[in-house]
């Protein structure tokens, strides 16, 4: 929090300190993890964070994916969901997902080399403009499948965020789609756009 709070404001460890009115050593510490600021500081810093416009920005796009009428998630590199729309649990016949978790684990070995396999192709490194995968999942319930629409979103601190759209897919629309694919992940990069 600390030093997404410093990069959002473009302030130094020295500035922030003054601000806070605490010294240098304070804020270096806490960025280190070797202590943490009091309650009232840390208020105070997501009082700071929440006036930065850029931030608004972030929520209002985990606001967007909550309140989405279609599936759609919101992740962060290493699978982690951020948020998901009310609409995902039912879309994917899964109960419960928890944010702040990684998607792996949760969905069998092949789900896992997918979503592997599409951290790897630079969703998260500012490089591509959207992606179009295909998954299979391993639910309580059987297999699952569906279609996963994927664009980049640079937040605040200038992280990459991904907001999925899903689609469910019948098993014959998977195999289809991923014969005239040629594989379950088509990368498209910005270059590519025009």
């Amino acid at each position: 929090m600390i030093i997404n709070l410093r990069r959002s404001q473009g302030l130094s460890q020295r500035a922030l300190a003054n601000l806070l009115e605490v010294d240098q050593t304070s804020v270096s510490r806490w960025e280190r993890g070797a202590g943490l600021p009091s309650a009232k500081l840390r208020r105070r810093m997501r009082d700071m964070m929440r006036q930065n416009p850029a931030n608004k920005l972030d929520t209002l796009a985990k606001l967007r994916v909550q309140m989405s009428d279609w599936p759609s998630t919101l992740l962060r590199q290493g699978a982690i969901l951020l948020e998901m729309s009310r609409r995902v649990p039912a879309e994917v016949s899964v109960e419960k997902l928890l944010k702040g978790k990684s998607l792996y684990g949760q969905f069998g070995e092949e789900a896992d080399e997918q979503v592997f396999a599409w951290e790897r192709s630079g969703i998260f490194s500012g490089e591509l403009a959207m992606t179009v995968s295909l998954n299979r999942i391993v639910t309580p319930s059987g297999p699952v499948y569906f279609r996963g629409m994927d664009t980049p979103h640079i937040c605040s601190g200038g992280e990459i965020w991904c907001l999925c759209e899903i689609r469910r897919l019948s098993e014959d629309e998977y195999e289809t789609s991923l014969r005239q694919m040629g594989g379950a992940l088509m990368s498209i990069p910005f270059d590519e756009l025009g």
